[in-house]
């Protein structure tokens, strides 16, 4: 896995590659690569996006 200046990477996990795919089209993210990881039972890919890591986290309780 390679997340340094000039190629950061946008990680996130999901069940099948073309969840990956619906993300890109949902988030505006440009794909690059899809991981498989054989270790998981659910989220079987990790999908790679171009630039800087994103969150999922909720933030409707941040003031």
């Amino acid at each position: 896995m390679s997340n340094n200046d000039k190629n950061p990477e946008n990680i996130h996990s999901a069940t099948t590659p073309e969840e990956c795919e619906k993300m890109e089209e949902k988030y505006g993210w440009k794909l690059k690569d899809i991981r498989f990881n054989k270790e998981q039972e659910i989220l079987k890919v990790d999908c790679v996006f171009e630039g800087e890591q994103t969150s999922f986290e909720d933030s409707r309780y941040d003031n």
